[in-house]
């Protein structure tokens, strides 16, 4: 029964296309209507024609937005009732037309949609019929798409107005590029735009395939986590199924470099970038569905992208815009945006599997702390539970947690644990609660087994999956396919009784793991329930949460592809108000999402975190999960290879919106060689992971010790020479990984303010930290041919550093050297920032946009102190406006923290920080999304919470609290504008607060300084600052010093940043 033969399993993206060239669909419309479903909430915001198809089978396509529109295919539903106006979890709020008329309020637009019969086709236009004046930069009337419907053969083909590309140097005598506007084709799908596989014997697996036309000189970007270096991807086969795959190489064995992998987050969103070359236009494609997702990428056919689903159809949302930030502003409008995390997150971070005991975690931190090598986090892994019990702590190795949280706060670190949702078995002799509780109440998954086309005979039971490139088997009643902690569990006695859980297990390895159940958090009282859980932890003093093993990971023993059996009944609330059981397999990634979701909300209602912000660090889930949670990328490993990746990774990611997301700095698990596996990150790579991520959203440290690595933390490098005398010839590397790893995270804690402010625009708008110059350079029309490498290896903090990682070994690359991509249309300069105040250096030499740059970047001996800002490449765009702050040894430390700002010559440059507490949930502006209607909602819901609340508890009173309607967000920060602006010798730099409901003096003290940059012209030529004019407007008292070492006029200001209406510099060179 089931195993390698059973359909309702993974299938390789590649058989699924094989399989496909036999299938068909339908080929012309019948008829049209436009009725809306019945139930749904607000009929004036539907906006969609109902499109029967011959075959019996229906199309709805629908606009969202005056340039977003959605196609849903299922080729078993006949009518639009059927559809519904629900939207899935992925989607902000329930239901569609809610979310359209509030997004419509929210943007101050007004639009309207018209249906036309026009002979061949149907013309189904959007236009934008009047803005509000505070949009006004992002929207016009007129604005909107056409689709055409072709009736027969059926196809779709979306038409935007475009603009093109500002010419810099335009021929003379011909109409700008306003008047020059042209309807192009900016979507469009194959003359067989649907075909269908419905399996005669299992209703839910209906195969389904969307073709897309992939025009020639279209570029492609996003695709979420996935494997290999490709930024621009390469046509290629991609498997979207959430699957615990260490070292990325389980499905086919090349490792991190593949891109077909199925890896441990899904997030099916992309960009064409470049289909309608000399305009202004981005495409963007996202498929919402929690089952597997295969893609032939142009693999099979160089002219289609072929987006196939093998349970639940097409959901497919298309956004046309002209540039990438619009493209995810608008994204992140539909699955949403996240919240403010604690700024502490944006520190250094370490992490290990085998920190064993208390003085484990204070013998790391002492030797931080003593080595003056700045840490904020510590994340402990599952060695802190009692007997791999979920929610306890071991008594004998972690005895005293709470006087340890508190010690461990009180040196600045902020600890998370590792949280898996599995409940071991394993009663304690006190008592386990959350196994007791759960299974009491009926909160985990039962075991009900979907048996149509088997025996039904548990003796025949197989589950399958994939382990180093090859199919694997598993028989679950052979005792000797079971993890190595043991489980003599009957598996008959279990299979299919229905009201008994699911057996699963986890194995961590060596001999660690516990056999558990899986509480059924699809159901929305298990998730209230399971956030009554972490109360025990985070009254002991927990800050966040580490949510691992998130698919859920079991062992293969326990079910298919190291998660739950594909045939296992699973309650399913993936839509609104459709609560139902499904086969695991058909809504396989919801389970990690609304494991998120139930962290993120639960704790929000605990007592001692009232007002705090929280963070969950996520292995994976689903698109839109990052409302909940960061993400790192799994259990890579210590290879150049995965560092390679590692940039273009969270690129892409940043695409999606995604806040928070990075790699296991040094990887994970230990590199494998011929002669067995390495005992510790080679000290090469750790240096090179450690700077080329100095700027990158999250930056942890985190291994395996047991008895797999030695060590890995950067401070443990020359302590190692104190026992390895042959490696005295190397002796000055290892020495310089303290060294230069020390530096280069010194100066990322000098720039927070700026990673801060970020973190800020991302809840704004959706802008990520890290960004690809596709975000920051969208004239710079090279990445799509010459300089397209570029993207794969360099990113942009903000949008005016710009950082390139060394990424091959010396063994690769002998020289240290690589080329760096300076975009065009700017002026750069080699970065000038350093740690510390009193390491100051002059601006060098502008170097012109569109520029190639052979840097050599050698890493030195530990003794070359000034030479170690060489060892990664750092350039900052003409005009940038960056913030910096003193190194403290984790943030927060030492009281207020003055802020300067320096400003660099060139274009005139607005820059926007925001000051608040770093903590409190009310310093979140009050008008967002993601805080109004969450409040709104939370008001609706908020007597049934405390009803289930009352009925989980047994009307207990305890520190949790339904009170999460309390108004979140209350605008309790400081927003301030920095603006440059220049004309001949003069720049001024204006000051003033855009939104003032934060006094920041605690964080920043009673001053800020401005440092106004002066650099060498092209023609060698140094302005003489020492002849500078200065004139201080605002009525503020200020000291201001003139440096003609650095060519800089330094200008402190004595208040509050903020404080004035207006503080105006001006200062003018002769």
């Amino acid at each position: 029964m089931a195993g390698l033969s059973d359909p309702l399993n993974f299938c390789k993206a590649e058989d699924y296309y094989a399989a496909a060239k036999g299938w068909s669909g339908p080929q012309k419309i019948i008829r049209y209507d436009q009725t809306p479903p019945q139930g749904t909430k607000d009929p004036k915001s539907w906006h969609a024609v109902n499109l029967p198809f011959d075959d019996g089978t229906m199309c709805v396509v629908q606009f969202v937005r005056p340039c977003v529109w959605r196609v849903r295919y299922d080729p078993s539903v006949k009518t639009s009732d059927e559809y519904g106006d629900e939207n899935t979890r992925t989607i902000v709020q329930d239901y569609m037309t809610t979310l359209v008329g509030n997004l419509d309020i929210f943007r101050g637009l007004t639009w309207v949609s018209t249906l036309e019969d026009s002979g061949e086709y149907y013309t189904f236009k959007s236009e934008v019929t009047a803005v509000d004046e505070t949009e006004r930069t992002r929207n016009k009337v007129g604005d909107g798409l056409k689709i055409y419907l072709w009736k027969n053969p059926f196809r779709i083909q979306v038409v935007r107005l475009l603009t093109p590309l500002v010419d810099p140097f335009p021929i003379p005598n011909v109409a700008n590029a306003t008047a020059r506007v042209a309807d192009k084709v900016v979507w469009q799908t194959s003359p067989k735009t649907f075909r269908k596989n419905l399996h005669p014997q299992h209703k839910m697996l209906k195969d389904t395939v969307l073709d897309i036309i992939k025009p020639g000189h279209g570029e492609y970007v996003g695709w979420g986590e996935m494997g290999g270096i490709e930024f621009m991807k390469e046509p290629t086969f991609m498997n979207y199924f959430n699957f615990d795959n260490m070292q990325y190489q389980q499905v086919y064995a090349q490792g991190a470099l593949d891109s077909r992998e199925p890896l441990y987050h899904s997030d099916p969103f992309y960009l064409d970038v470049n289909s309608n070359p000399e305009h202004k236009n981005i495409t963007a494609t996202f498929i919402d569905n929690y089952s597997q997702i295969a893609i032939d990428f142009g693999k099979t056919n160089s002219g289609y992208i072929k987006l196939g689903t093998r349970y639940g159809g097409i959901d497919c949302y298309g956004i046309s815009a002209d540039t990438v930030p619009e493209i995810v502003r608008l994204y992140t409008g539909l699955v949403g945006r996240s919240k403010l995390k604690p700024r502490y997150i944006l520190g250094a971070h370490q992490a290990c599997y085998g920190y064993q005991q208390e003085s484990d975690l204070h013998a790391v931190v002492q030797q931080y702390r003593d080595t003056k090598f700045p840490l904020d986090g510590l994340h402990v892994d599952v060695d802190f539970q009692d007997n791999f019990r979920t929610f306890t702590t071991n008594p004998i190795t972690f005895p005293n947690p709470k006087e340890m949280f508190t010690n461990l706060r009180n040196n600045g670190i902020k600890c998370s644990t590792n949280i898996t949702p599995v409940i071991s078995i394993r009663d304690r002799p006190n008592g386990y609660s959350t196994l007791n509780e759960g299974y009491d109440k009926k909160y985990f998954i039962m075991d009900d087994r979907y048996t149509e086309g088997t025996s039904g005979d548990p003796q025949n039971v197989r589950y399958s999956f994939y382990g180093g490139g090859n199919p694997v088997e598993v028989n679950p009643n052979d005792v000797w396919a079971r993890p190595d902690f043991g489980d003599n569990y009957d598996f008959p006695t279990n299979f299919n009784c229905k009201d008994y859980p699911y057996h699963g297990g986890v194995s961590y390895g060596y001999g660690n793991g516990t056999p558990g159940y899986y509480p059924d958090l699809n159901r929305e009282e298990v998730r209230i329930w399971w956030g009554l859980q972490y109360e025990y932890l985070f009254n002991m003093g927990l800050e966040f949460v580490w949510q691992d093993m998130t698919t859920p990971a079991i062992h293969s023993s326990y079910g298919d592809m190291k998660g739950l059996p594909t045939r296992l009944l699973v309650t399913a609330d993936s839509v609104t108000n459709a609560s139902e059981k499904k086969l695991a397999i058909e809504s396989w990634a919801l389970y990690s999402y609304n494991l998120h979701k139930a962290t993120f909300h639960g704790l929000g209602r605990l007592e001692s975190r009232k007002n705090k912000r929280n963070f969950i660090l996520g292995r994976g889930s689903y698109a839109g999960a990052y409302r909940f949670a960061g993400l790192w990328t799994g259990d890579n490993a210590s290879t150049w290879e995965f560092w390679k990746i590692s940039v273009s990774q969270v690129l892409s990611l940043g695409l999606n919106g995604v806040c928070i997301a990075g790699s296991d700095t040094g990887g994970f698990e230990p590199a494998r060689t011929e002669i067995g596996e390495e005992k510790y990150c080679s000290p090469e790579l750790l240096i090179r992971w450690y700077t080329g991520s100095f700027l990158l959203p999250w930056l942890r440290n985190h291994y395996v010790k047991k008895d797999r690595k030695w060590f890995q933390e950067p401070y443990a490098y020359p302590k190692h020479l104190e026992t390895h005398p042959e490696l005295a010839d190397q002796a000055w590397l290892y020495k310089s990984v303290l060294e230069i790893c020390r530096y280069w995270v010194e100066l990322r804690y000098s720039l927070i303010q700026l990673l801060y402010d970020c973190m800020f625009q991302n809840v704004v708008d959706g802008m990520p930290l890290a960004r690809s110059m596709l975000l920051t350079d969208t004239e710079d029309t090279t990445f799509f041919n010459e300089s397209q490498k570029f993207l794969d290896n360099q990113y942009m903090a903000g949008d005016d550093i710009l950082v390139a990682p060394i990424l091959h070994s010396r063994n690769e690359v002998p020289g240290e050297n690589r080329d760096v991509y300076l975009p065009l249309f700017h002026t750069w300069y080699p970065s000038n920032l350093r740690p510390w105040d009193d390491q100051g250096v002059a601006l060098g030499n502008p170097v012109e946009g569109g520029s190639v740059i052979n840097y050599t970047a050698r890493i030195v001996a530990p003794e070359d102190y000034n030479l170690f800002h060489n060892v990664v490449p750092v350039y900052i765009r003409e005009g940038a406006i960056i913030p910096q702050i003193q190194v403290r040894q984790w943030i927060g430390e030492g009281g207020p923290n003055p802020i300067k700002f320096n400003i660099y010559p060139g274009k005139d440059k607005e820059y926007v920080t925001y000051l608040d507490d770093g903590v409190s949930r009310d310093s979140a502006p009050d008008d967002l999304p993601q805080y109004r209607e969450a409040y709104e909602q939370a008001k609706v819901e908020g007597k049934d919470v405390q009803k289930q609340l009352a009925v989980i508890q047994g009307n207990k009173t305890n520190d949790f609290s339904a009170s999460g309607i309390d108004k979140e967000a209350k605008g309790y920060h400081r927003k301030v504008s920095i603006k440059q602006e220049s004309k001949d010798k003069t720049r001024t730099v204006t000051i003033e607060p855009k939104h003032n409901g934060y006094d920041p003096s605690k964080e920043v003290g009673n001053y800020y300084t401005i440092i106004l940059w002066y650099a060498p012209g092209f023609d060698g030529s140094i302005v003489d600052v020492s002849q500078a004019t200065v004139n201080i407007e605002g009525g503020v008292e200020c000291e201001i010093f003139k440096n003609t070492g650095l060519h800089t006029v330094v200008v402190n200001v004595k208040e509050v940043i903020g404080t004035t209406k207006s503080v105006k510099i001006t200062c003018t060179t002769a």
